[in-house]
């Protein structure tokens, strides 16, 4: 991901007629089902303008059985001509939950080659602090018109057969979940564990009270407290975690530190963990 993946308050509020805001507020809970969408925070005050964003389907491939996929290209352009993107559009999306699930729908936009697309670092709550006023019910977006043009998908999405790959391969692997589940003690997947030779970096260690990003320094010193020495990667990165989500908090981090872009494995522990063939160590 570039440096330039996140934007701050006063940035949007400055341009925000001629941006797309997305509302992307939900939550990952601990018991099944797992993932929630918010829409009645949504509707109870929101940066104006905003459209909702349901990121357990909108850019997802709802047919697959691995949660939360990314879309193919023909559903990708559906969801974002009806959410009011075009190819030239300027995004901005926030969440109340530690910058993740925004940061999976921006993901997803550069991926598919729409650089124009960004976090508001540290949502909501860095919105309403900086003293800018909500507006409440919903707001329909125009469909976009021309309708959305998806690019080719760059190589930032690694799938099940690439992260196989990958373990013949000098790749750094990262683990951003919880130590817990890294180490074996707690699963959301059939098998326990990670990885193989995956590197743990708990994504809400780059956050400052799990909010916004931490300064580069402190990102950097972070990488280094679990080995990483962001200045001297000199081989791919690629990051995972439950879904693909909270994954892109780590690669946003590593670009921002200085360190190299990350691609992200999609499918995450939700597919490598409960399949029978992949390797695990705990």
């Amino acid at each position: 991901m570039a440096t330039d993946v996140l934007v701050l308050p006063s940035w949007l509020h400055e341009r925000l007629a001629d941006v797309r805001v997305l509302d992307v507020r939900g939550r990952v809970l601990t018991q099944e089902p797992r993932y929630h969408a918010d829409p009645d925070a949504y509707r109870a005050g929101h940066i104006p303008g905003a459209a909702f964003v349901d990121w357990r389907s909108d850019f997802t491939d709802r047919g697959d059985p691995v949660p939360v996929q990314l879309a193919p290209p023909a559903a990708f352009a559906a969801d974002a001509t009806r959410l009011g993107i075009g190819n030239d559009t300027t995004v901005v999306a926030y969440d109340d939950y530690r910058n993740v699930l925004a940061g999976r729908v921006v993901w997803a936009l550069r991926t598919y080659g729409h650089g124009r697309a960004h976090v508001l670092d540290g949502g909501l709550r860095a919105w309403r602090a900086a003293g800018y006023e909500l507006r409440e019910g919903d707001e329909v977006p125009v469909p976009a018109d021309p309708p959305y043009r998806p690019g080719e998908r760059w190589p930032t999405l690694w799938t099940l057969a690439e992260m196989k790959a990958a373990l013949e391969r000098d790749v750094l692997v990262l683990d951003a979940r919880a130590h817990d589940e890294y180490a074996g003690i707690e699963s959301h997947a059939r098998r326990h564990g990670h990885i193989p030779g995956a590197v743990n970096v708990p994504y809400r260690d780059l956050l400052v009270d799990d909010g916004a990003f931490r300064p580069a320094d402190e990102l950097r010193q972070a990488f280094a407290d679990n080995g990483i020495d962001v200045a001297r990667i000199d081989r791919p990165v690629v990051v995972y975690c439950n879904g693909g989500v909270s994954a892109t908090a780590v690669a946003n981090a590593l670009a921002l530190a200085g360190g190299p872009d990350a691609a992200v494995y999609d499918g995450s522990w939700n597919e490598w963990g409960n399949r029978s063939e992949t390797p695990v160590e705990n």
